[in-house]
């Protein structure tokens, strides 16, 4: 059944505001912290690593603040997607995975099993999530960037570690990740746009 109804403006304008600090915030500080931090390498290294250094404290408050902005990010996509069924989907994936990357600021490289469930949950669960906001979004762009950009951020995460092993290429793991970070924050910077551009009087389909 479709149902129309109001996108609430006020929620929906703050969501696009935090949406667009924390693809840009967290970012740099990640960026500062490795040019801080004298023992990384990118050639070697996981970004995980700066999160037992001495630039821990810039590292680990980029990944708690940008997981806890993209929350509010989060419930605004809610809101304004709608309930179709791969949309719920794709936002729940979406949210879990941003509780997941600020846990990795709190359980750091020293909680071994605990760093390494939480890191994958948000490597892996926040493309996921844009793929399943792709299928499930017909309209205003979102769901074809949602899709496009989802599936490069996996293959950025999945198939560039392997090309660097088979190649013996002298990469860390640290790329691969700062590459869908970087994917994933040119996705939710676009759909922040849609938000703050949002009018007052304008209607959505909630599909259920």
């Amino acid at each position: 059944m479709n149902q129309q109804s109001k996108r609430p403006p006020t929620l929906i304008h703050i969501a696009g505001i935090s949406g667009v600090i924390s693809s840009t915030m967290p970012l740099m500080m990640i960026l500062a912290s490795t040019v801080l931090e004298k023992s990384f390498s990118w050639q070697k290294n996981a970004l995980s690593d700066i999160g037992v250094s001495q630039q821990a404290w810039l590292f680990n408050s980029a990944l708690v603040v940008g997981g806890l902005l993209n929350l509010l990010f989060a419930f605004g996509l809610r809101n304004y997607l709608g309930k179709a069924r791969w949309l719920k989907i794709g936002v729940s994936l979406f949210t879990v995975s941003n509780i997941s990357l600020s846990l990795v600021g709190v359980f750091t490289e020293n909680y071994s099993i605990i760093h390494g469930l939480v890191a994958l949950g948000y490597l892996l669960l926040a493309p996921l999530g844009l793929v399943f906001i792709g299928l499930g979004e017909k309209g205003q762009g979102i769901g074809k960037a949602s899709l496009v950009l989802g599936i490069l951020a996996l293959l950025s995460l999945i198939i560039l570690p392997v090309i660097v092993f088979a190649l013996n290429l002298k990469v860390g793991f640290a790329v691969p990740e700062f590459l869908e970070a970087l994917l994933l924050s040119i996705w939710a910077i676009f759909v922040s746009t849609k938000f703050l551009r949002c009018h007052p009087n304008t209607h959505f389909l909630n599909t259920s």
